[in-house]
């Protein structure tokens, strides 16, 4: 299950003159580069950014802190960068706010109504993420300086990281300011935020609702179709990485987290900042490759507090064909004192499972020999991965039978609550969507249908002729799951905001926020189903939740 990465070529980003308040569109970069840009706080009426000269530089020289390398060439190895305890204080920052994906993931997660305080391309004073975010209770990241927090109008949870007034944490900002990686299968960030007083950036990223992945696999004994899934995803996330001239090169495990568990797990890249600077997180030294400089080290003990690395794409095919080893496993295949003694075309010469031929290829100590993601994407066994999983459609299927009763009021109290508080949740079913539109017409034909159902659809209690033609809109709107948003906190909030602080909502106020509705069709399910031309709370609620049957209010 899954949609090929962007093939989008990269594109340098001219030397910036001084600018005003509004932010010009940027381009990846296809080499890394160390700068200093930042932004000096002035009084209103004169911001301007300070920008010094950046030196560019060729894919095969040498850059510090951070290198490129080729795929097939290891990089030559570079130091830690110490952290500065000098603070940059009074700094501004740009913000990089993704608040929606983009109008090709459909239009109810574009609906024109109000999300958050603030818009991508513009910049962000200096304001705490405090202002629009709230700490989760009982809800904790596995590292310290994240925490989960819930937005105040939306309800949606996010992760935000807490970064001090430091050198290289400004460069990182100035990083993702360079750099937007916008691909469903990594974590987007969300909003960037900066709190003066206590002296810290505070970044805003999508939040795995699953956790990390290693936490998964323990609770969960996987699937080989499920694990299939999952590394067709993370090849996904990596391929994207890879053509835009990057690599992550510290990949663990816990570099990814489960976004979603609705059906076959969605998986997103959810450790990112390696892809710009060196975090050496805990154990990322086991899944480096043989020819690392760490694994050269006498004293295995030791090999945490080694400072050097190498930028190269090869390493991060040689990490993820270990993550998925572990998955099937549960287990490394190999001590670490004994890795340059791992034969992968020996260990697993008698395994009969088709994933291993792509692993072998994965894993040849020499990094010239690895296969590539490009090529990983269009292997036998991964395009086997990618094509439909039957499971994943039954519980969609089920919900858009029970919702077809539905009347207009209700689409678009649907349409505006799940916009709201489920838009996780749509990205998930546009992506089960997409894959099976396979000729990318925007809606399902009776013989993509049939693909779906490997087995008679009567086995689901439901007729292939009663989606026939569905289109992305309606699918997302009648397959979603309803009880995610018919919450008391999300049926409090939204009845808050329909109403206007009246104390009760009518068909002019539902289009005040929900433009694209009809005020005439709203007027006429009102008189339809007895609700007086306004209805409070209570009705409000009691209406929604009749949503597989409705009738009129008595």
């Amino acid at each position: 299950m899954g949609i090929c990465a962007s093939q989008s070529e990269p594109k340098k980003v001219k030397k910036q003159k001084n600018q005003s308040v509004t932010m010009p569109s940027l381009q990846p970069l296809t080499t890394r580069e160390q700068k200093t840009n930042t932004m000096q706080f002035q009084e209103p009426t004169s911001i301007h950014r300070i920008t010094t000269p950046i030196r560019r530089v060729s894919p095969n020289q040498t850059t510090t802190p951070v290198q490129k390398a080729s795929p097939n060439n290891t990089a030559t190895p570079i130091q830690r960068v110490s952290v500065s305890n000098h603070p940059t204080p009074k700094t501004m920052i740009i913000q990089s706010t993704q608040l929606q994906e983009r109008t090709r993931n459909g239009s109810l997660l574009n609906l024109p109504m109000k999300r958050l305080s603030t818009k991508p391309g513009q910049k962000s004073i200096q304001s705490p993420a405090s202002r629009n975010y709230s700490i989760v209770s009982g809800q904790f990241h596995n590292i310290q300086s994240k925490t989960v927090m819930q937005h105040n109008e939306t309800g949606q949870l996010v992760i935000v990281e807490i970064l001090k007034f430091e050198n290289r944490n400004q460069q990182y900002i100035d990083m993702l300011d360079e750099l937007r990686l916008d691909q469903m299968h990594i974590v987007n960030i969300l909003d960037i935020h900066i709190d003066s007083h206590k002296r810290n950036y505070q970044i805003v990223y999508e939040h795995c609702q699953g956790g990390p992945l290693s936490k998964f696999l323990d609770s969960n004994q996987l699937e080989y179709q499920t694990i299939g899934s999952i590394f067709y995803q993370m090849v996904e996330a990596l391929a994207y990485v890879h053509q835009l001239g990057y690599s992550h090169d510290e990949l663990t495990i816990d570099s990814f987290s489960i976004f979603d568990d609705f059906s076959t797990p969605f998986i997103k890249l959810s450790e990112i900042r390696s892809i710009y600077q060196f975090m050496y997180p805990k154990n990322s030294v086991l899944y480096e490759p043989p020819n690392s400089p760490n694994h050269n080290h006498k004293d295995t003990n030791k090999l945490q507090n080694i400072q050097t690395k190498n930028r190269s794409q090869s390493n991060d095919i040689w990490a993820l064909a270990i993550i998925i080893l572990q998955l099937i496993n549960h287990q490394f295949p190999f001590e670490i004192e004994e890795i340059k003694k791992f034969k992968p075309q020996i260990a697993f010469a008698k395994q009969e499972l088709d994933i291993y031929p792509l692993l072998i290829e994965m894993l040849h100590h020499n990094p010239n020999d690895r296969i590539t993601l490009d090529k990983c994407l269009i292997h036998p066994y991964l395009i086997k991965m990618k094509q439909i999983q039957s499971k994943d459609y039954i519980q969609p299927f089920t919900n858009i039978i029970q919702s077809k009763n539905m009347t207009y009021l209700h689409k678009c109290l649907f349409q505006y609550l799940l916009s709201l508080y489920a838009t996780d949740h749509l990205k998930v079913l546009t992506k089960l969507f997409s894959t099976a539109d396979l000729n990318k017409d925007g809606q399902l034909s009776e013989k993509e249908l049939k693909l779906i159902f490997n087995q008679q659809p009567q086995d689901y209690q439901f007729q292939i002729s009663d989606f026939i033609n569905i289109t992305l809109e309606d699918f997302l709107l009648f397959a979603a799951d309803k009880q995610l948003v018919l919450t008391q906190d999300c049926l409090t909030s939204s009845y808050k905001t329909l109403s206007r602080s009246q104390n009760q909502i009518t068909p002019k106020l539902i289009t005040k926020i929900i433009t694209d509705c009809d005020e005439d069709q709203l007027q006429q399910d009102f008189d339809t189903y007895n609700l007086n031309y306004a209805f409070q709370q209570q009705k409000y609620e009691e209406f929604l939740n009749n949503y597989k049957s409705p009738k009129p209010i008595i």
